[in-house]
């Protein structure tokens, strides 16, 4: 049989992933569940840049594409319930990955949730504004999504340019992000628009006239719009448009809400013991909290749970197993340090990245 690139990218993640992590952790995080588990892995693991790029993935579709590497024996079924990549799937990975290089522009953890906001109010406030031009009323919305129709109306209410202004600024705008990009993306980009005298395709109706796989197409797509993203947060000045169809949602810490409430309570000096009990949730899933603040926040030193020669210890042990599994580490260690603690070591080392 022939593989996709859906299973080229499962390919990929389970190598990164080495036999240390189950399928479902794969499922998780291409699916983009933001538990403090999935996040380490992407940081671990160096797979962020994968995390939610397929929020719509069913465990049947990850279930069937396993299913068939296995049958086709790139990769095999191990203990527990673990899969590893063959020699044989290594060879197929890299020569595909020769011939298709994954987009290196792609980045789920940061822009996967704002890439998909940005698309769509960015599609169809590109179609009304084509349609003011030749004066069409007769037309039906690219997205159904009530808040992104109301964010342009009140956008289009408040914007201080004429509709002839607005047209020209934000064909600026898009001709400038697409000259960063390679001649594929812009034409892949170009033909997902919809205007008034022209319909989006589908990725499935581009990769028909691209020669290629749909899902390749999907994720050079993707890899174009955090491009565009990632250009608006370096040059403000240059995309003011795009600026004001993300601001209002755009973050830069990336922390679960859980995990933040849990920060402002270790601010105030509260034990992981104090915050259990203020928040009703258990110890461990405040560790869980900690470990995740410890990974994203460079500011935040988790001293007061590990100490630095504690730190050193494990540090070393980890680095002489080369592992990610906290098993083996503990054991290493003749379990005189907790998973918490090993996993705080993780994380700080995650982080230096």
């Amino acid at each position: 049989m022939k593989l996709s690139y859906f299973h080229i990218v499962l390919l990929y993640c389970l190598k990164q992933f080495n036999g240390e992590r189950s399928a479902s952790a794969i499922y998780h995080l291409l699916k983009g569940k933001k538990s403090s588990q999935t996040i380490q892995d992407g940081k671990l693991f160096n797979v962020s840049h994968m995390f939610s790029i397929f929020p719509w993935l069913s465990r049947v579709q990850t279930n069937a594409a396993w299913h068939d590497m296995v049958k086709e024996g790139l990769i095999v079924r191990i203990p527990d319930n673990q899969l590893i990549v063959t020699e044989k799937g290594r060879i197929e990975l890299e020569t595909r990955l020769e011939q298709c290089p994954f987009p290196n522009n792609i980045h789920g953890w940061n822009y996967g949730d704002i890439g998909r906001l940005f698309w769509r109010r960015l599609s169809l406030l590109v179609q009304v504004v084509s349609n003011v031009a030749y004066e069409r009323k007769d037309y039906l919305p690219v997205t159904k999504n009530q808040d992104d129709l109301d964010w342009v109306k009140m956008f289009l209410r408040h914007i201080k340019m004429s509709k002839t202004e607005l047209n020209k600024n934000l064909y600026t705008e898009i001709y400038k992000a697409l000259q960063e990009q390679s001649d594929r993306g812009a034409v892949i980009f170009v033909q997902k628009l919809t205007a008034s005298k022209k319909i989006g395709l589908t990725f499935e109706q581009i990769a028909v006239k691209e020669k290629q796989d749909s899902h390749y197409i999907y994720l050079l797509f993707w890899g174009i719009i955090h491009s565009c993203i990632e250009l608006q947060q370096l040059k403000v000045d240059q995309f003011p448009l795009f600026n004001e169809i993300i601001k209002d949602k755009f973050q830069t810490e990336f922390l679960t809400s859980s995990s933040k409430k849990t920060k402002n309570y270790l601010l105030q000096g509260k034990s992981i013991s104090e915050i259990s009990s203020i928040r009703r949730l258990k110890e461990s899933t405040i560790e869980d909290h900690i470990v995740e603040i410890t990974l994203h926040d460079k500011h935040f030193q988790p001293w007061n749970f590990l100490s630095k020669k504690d730190y050193l210890v494990i540090k070393q042990t980890i680095a002489k197993l080369n592992t990610h599994q906290l098993k083996r580490v503990r054991e290493a260690l003749d379990s005189n340090f907790s998973y918490f603690q090993i996993r705080l070591v993780y994380a700080l080392m995650g982080r230096k990245e």
